[in-house]
């Protein structure tokens, strides 16, 4: 009776983790980038013209710059001034196809230039659905995306403020586990 009631609650508890758990980050990158010299970092700024194209509330923002500076400062880079820094982090949370091009044209992504990566390499196919967060570190030498990330939040309306800030810090947590060697 013992062995039934355990193997009943670790099969429940199998399937919650299951359900809850959103899988791995998919990932590119420029494979000639050297991602071993970065030192700082910097996002752009809310009131740029990048800033401006995101429709994303303040609240949501500030969820994801905070896990943004959590996880780089945890790999022991610096935030700089967007001027100074040797990358700036790009990010977009996907509502439909035209605000993702109209970001994508912001950090000049380009798809066949990131050749390497998790995406690439398992074959995963990149999950661009509305409600995706999508991270980018762009080279400050030529402005163009040289790492991105993308990870389904998942983020449902009856979700209150503690649960999206915990799905964010989840999404950024799992993608920076993408980095290529050198940095992650």
């Amino acid at each position: 009776m013992l062995n039934k009631l355990t193997s009943i609650l670790g099969l429940c508890a199998l399937i919650l983790f299951g359900c809850s758990s959103q899988g791995p980050a998919t990932a590119k990158f420029k494979s000639n980038f050297n991602f071993s010299e970065i030192g700082s970092y910097s996002t752009y700024p809310r009131n740029s013209v990048f800033g401006e194209s995101q429709n994303i509330s303040y609240a949501t923002r500030n969820n994801i710059e905070t896990a943004i500076e959590r996880s780089f400062d945890s790999k022991g880079l610096v935030y700089q001034p967007n001027e100074e820094a040797d990358v700036i982090i790009g990010y977009h949370l996907i509502q439909n196809k035209q605000d993702l091009n109209k970001y994508n044209q912001g950090v000049k992504y380009c798809d066949p230039c990131l050749h390497s990566g998790l995406a690439v390499k398992d074959k995963k196919s990149w999950q661009i659905i509305p409600g995706s967060l999508v991270l980018d570190i762009v080279d400050q030498q030529d402005k163009r995306s040289v790492w991105r990330s993308v990870y389904p939040l998942k983020i449902k309306p009856k979700d209150n403020s503690q649960e999206v800030q915990d799905k964010i810090q989840q999404a950024i947590r799992a993608m920076m586990q993408t980095l290529p060697l050198g940095l992650s």
